[in-house]
């Protein structure tokens, strides 16, 4: 896939639906439910699909959710690096608008003596949030089934200018189904 490389002066958001969730323990709460089987065979998956076709991001903002803190740490152990992390409440069970907000406000990495802007940032959230901020950028109802995503190009650097769907390409959703 050579499309999806980075324009020289913007930066690329992947929005992705935590792994498959485990329903079978009595008496968890939603926010601590871990990974299935499943969940934890395609959160690997995606990230070696991410890391083929040159997408791996230089931070990821993760909902606090166990499920999704998991599929955030199966993806780094199939990277082998520790890419920044920052685990967030704002991120459980957001609506597209809070996930736009939480990328503006926490999108930036302390570097040494300064502040670093990544160029690529991956959002691992829930659904509906996240079916319905791709569907919101791309103009069209998406369908996120879990550990699904959606890589996404915009021409400004800046996280901080609102993000709306005039600037974002989409180029490409991806699928773990699609991966077997």
């Amino acid at each position: 896939m050579t499309s999806t490389q980075t324009p020289a002066s913007g930066s690329r958001l992947i929005l992705m639906r935590h792994a498959k969730s485990d329903w079978s323990r009595d008496g968890l709460s939603d926010h601590d439910r871990p990974l299935n089987d499943r969940g934890r065979r395609d959160a690997p998956e995606i990230a070696q699909w991410i890391d083929e076709n040159g997408l791996r991001p230089d931070l990821i903002l993760c909902s606090s959710a166990v499920r999704t803190r998991q599929t955030a740490e199966l993806m780094l152990e199939q990277w082998g690096e520790q890419t920044p992390i920052f685990v967030s409440k704002r991120l459980y069970l957001a609506t597209p608008q809070q996930i736009f907000n939480v990328v503006r406000e926490d999108s930036i990495l302390p570097d040494e003596d300064s502040l670093k802007i990544p160029r690529t940032v991956l959002l691992l959230a829930h659904n509906p949030g996240i079916s319905e901020a791709v569907g919101w950028l791309t103009r069209q109802m998406i369908a996120m089934p879990t550990a699904a995503l959606a890589v996404m190009n915009r021409d400004l650097a800046d996280w901080t200018i609102p993000i709306e769907p005039d600037q974002m390409k989409c180029l490409a959703i991806i699928k773990p189904k699609e991966l077997s």
